[in-house]
C-alpha cells in the first residue's frame, strides 16, 4: 500500500512534467537541484525508486562492498548513439567471458515484440549475463533470460535529433512520397494521416523510443498523457539508468560509479557518425513545437530521464566532474593514438588519476576498442569464444 501511494505521487509529478515540456530548456544549468527533486517526485526520496528486491544503497554504487556489476540488460535503442554504448558491453563481457544472449540475426532480437525462444541461437543457456540487442523491453519477458540481479540500463536521444536521424537512416516511403515540397513539414501537420492504421512497433518514427522501452501500444495510440505518466513512473521503478545521448560521457562515468568498473571499461570510440545521405529540409521551429506534440510518449521519458540524470549525479560526489574532464582527456588521447590501426607498432600510456592508475594502450586494446558492432557479434557467435556458467 505505501509502495503504491508513492507510484501515485511520482506519476502526478511525472504529468506535470508532460503538462508542462514545452516549456524546458535542455541545459541542466538552468534548474536547481530542489527543482529537480520536485520534478523527479518526493515519493523517491528516502526510498529506492527500483527493484524492491535489489534497492539502491546510498551514493550511487549498486554492490557496496566493491564487487562491480557483472550481470547487464542494455536497452539498445534505435538512433540513440546505443551502437557505441553495445561495443561497452561487449568488450566487458568478452574480457570477463560472461554469456551473451545471442540472436539470430545480426544483434536484432526483434524490433517489434520481445524475446522468445525462437529469435535465439541459445535459448537453452539462460540465463545470460548481458543483453545488449535490439528488442522491445518487456521486464517479465526479460525477467525470464536474464540473472536474478540483473542490472538495467537505458539510452535515449533528444526526440527531435533522434527523428531527424531516422528520417535520414530508415528513409519512410509512406513520408517520402508525399506529393509536397516540404514532405516532413506537410507529415508534421498531421501525422497519423499518413500513419494510419500503422502498429507503432512498425513504424520508425511514431514515438519510437517509447514503443522500444515497452510503452503498450494503446497509450500511444489514443495519446494518453495519464496512463503514460504511470508507464514513465513504472520505468523508473525498473530503470537504475537511461544513459541520456546527448550527455554520453556524464552518463557512462556515472554507470562506472554505479557497477563498480574502471575507466578502462568505459574506453569507446564513436561509432556510426555520418552526414546526411538525402537532400531534405527539416521543420522550423513552429514544426518542431509540432514534433514535440506528436511525439509525447517519446519527450515524456527523455524529460523525465533526462531530469533524474542530474539527480543521479549531484548524489554521485564532489569528484564527479572532475572525473568526467580526465574520461574526456583520456578518450581523446586514445583516440588520437588508435586512429592509424592497424598501424601500431608501440604503446602509449594514459596518465594516472584519483580514479584510475595508468592506463597502457597498446594494438589488441585498440582493435578491440576500435571493432564495430558487427565484429563483435561475428566474434561472440564464433568458436572461438567460449564462456562459464556463473
Amino acid at each position: 500500500m505505501k509502495w503504491n501511494l508513492r507510484c501515485v505521487l511520482l506519476a502526478a509529478c511525472i504529468m506535470i512534467i508532460l503538462l508542462t515540456s514545452h516549456q524546458f530548456i535542455y541545459d541542466y544549468k538552468q534548474f536547481s537541484l530542489n527543482e529537480i527533486d520536485a520534478w523527479i517526485g518526493r515519493a523517491e526520496q528516502n526510498t529506492t525508486p527500483f527493484s524492491e528486491s535489489f534497492p539502491l544503497p546510498s551514493g550511487v554504487r549498486i554492490f557496496s562492498d566493491g564487487r562491480e556489476v557483472r550481470h547487464i540488460a542494455f536497452l539498445k535503442v534505435h538512433k540513440a548513439a546505443s551502437g557505441t554504448a553495445t561495443t561497452i558491453f561487449f568488450r566487458f563481457g568478452s574480457d570477463r567471458k560472461l554469456s551473451f544472449l545471442r540472436p539470430k540475426w545480426l544483434n536484432i532480437v526483434s524490433s517489434s515484440e520481445s524475446i522468445t525462444d525462437s529469435q535465439l541461437i541459445n535459448p537453452n543457456d539462460k540465463p545470460f549475463d548481458i543483453i545488449t540487442s535490439h528488442v522491445i523491453y518487456n521486464r517479465t519477458t526479460f525477467e525470464r533470460y536474464l540473472q536474478n540481479d540483473t542490472v538495467y540500463v537505458g539510452i535515449i536521444r533528444e526526440p527531435y535529433i533522434q527523428f531527424k536521424s531516422s528520417m535520414n537512416y530508415m528513409a519512410p516511403k509512406y513520408v517520402y512520397n508525399i506529393s509536397n515540397e516540404d514532405p516532413i513539414q506537410q507529415y508534421l501537420r498531421d501525422p497519423m494521416k499518413y500513419e494510419g492504421e500503422l502498429n507503432p512497433r512498425q513504424s520508425w518514427i511514431n514515438n519510437r523510443q517509447a514503443a522500444e522501452f515497452g510503452t503498450p501500444d494503446e497509450i500511444i495510440k489514443k495519446r494518453n498523457l495519464t496512463a503514460m505518466a504511470e508507464y514513465v513512473a513504472k520505468l523508473s521503478k525498473e530503470f537504475h539508468l537511461v544513459i541520456i545521448a546527448e550527455y554520453f560521457d556524464e552518463s557512462i562515468v556515472l554507470m562506472k560509479r554505479m557497477l563498480n568498473w574502471k575507466v578502462t571499461d568505459i574506453l569507446y570510440r564513436r561509432l556510426h557518425i555520418r552526414g546526411w545521405d538525402r537532400e531534405i529540409t527539416f521543420p522550423r521551429a513552429h514544426d518542431r513545437r509540432l514534433y514535440r506534440k506528436y511525439a509525447f510518449a517519446d519527450y515524456a521519458i527523455y524529460d523525465f530521464f533526462y531530469q533524474k540524470l542530474w539527480r543521479q549525479i549531484s548524489n554521485a560526489g564532489d569528484d564527479f566532474f572532475a572525473e568526467v574532464l580526465y574520461f574526456k582527456e583520456i578518450r581523446e588521447e586514445m583516440d588520437d593514438f588508435c586512429k592509424v590501426y592497424p598501424n601500431i607498432t608501440d604503446t602509449v600510456t594514459l596518465r594516472a588519476s584519483e580514479w584510475s592508475p595508468e592506463i597502457f594502450v597498446d594494438k589488441e586494446l585498440c582493435r578491440k576498442i576500435y571493432w564495430e558492432e558487427e565484429d563483435w557479434v561475428k566474434y561472440i557467435n564464433s568458436d572461438l569464444y567460449s564462456y562459464k556458467k556463473s
